[in-house]
Order: C-alpha cells, then structure tokens, then sequence
C-alpha cells in the first residue's frame, strides 16, 4: 500500500537520514530516551553494558527493588546525557560523510 502511495519512489540513504536529523531530531531523542527508560524499568534491560559499534559503555543500574526518588531522578539524567552525547555522536559522523 505504502508503495502504491509513494508511486514506487523509493527514498535513498540520504533523503531517510535528511528527514531524521532536520525534521525528527527532537522526536527521535526523546522517544529513544523513554523506550530506554522503559524498558530498564521493566526489566527488560540492564544498562550495566551495552554496545555500540564495538564501543563498550558502561552504566550504573540498580540492583535493588527499592530506589530513593532522588536516585532515580539522577539516573534518568545520566541516561538522557548519554542519549545526547550518542545523537551528538551521529551528527558528526553524518557531517563527516558528507564532506
């Protein structure tokens, strides 16, 4: 359907990577920052380590059922700040490619 929508014009790379970093910078940011907080909140995943591109970063998640509000208001913090640098991280490596 969608292709009948589009007239089987399909978008490459650059128009996809355009549309994210210009339109959906914000959007994408926030909506990746609460999937994360979700699903380490359902315990779905650990934050202790995850894995980017070969690159290790560690995190700090509690192990305990029981969190101070204020502990859960400073990790929500680091896990944004990480969110940020990693977006930062995309937007240098996509300006890089295009030089």
């Amino acid at each position: 359907m969608f292709m009948w929508l589009a007239a089987r014009q399909r978008p490459d790379f650059r128009t996809i990577n355009r549309f994210r970093s210009e339109r959906m910078k914000d959007v994408l940011e926030t909506v990746f920052t609460a999937v994360l907080q979700f699903l380490k909140e359902e315990n779905f995943i650990k934050l202790e380590h995850y894995f980017l591109d070969g690159t290790k970063i560690e995190a700090n998640a509690n192990r305990y059922t029981f969190v101070w509000g204020k502990a859960v208001v400073k990790q929500k913090m680091k896990l944004q700040e990480k969110v940020k640098t990693l977006f930062a991280a995309i937007e240098e490596a996509e300006k890089q490619e295009d030089q």
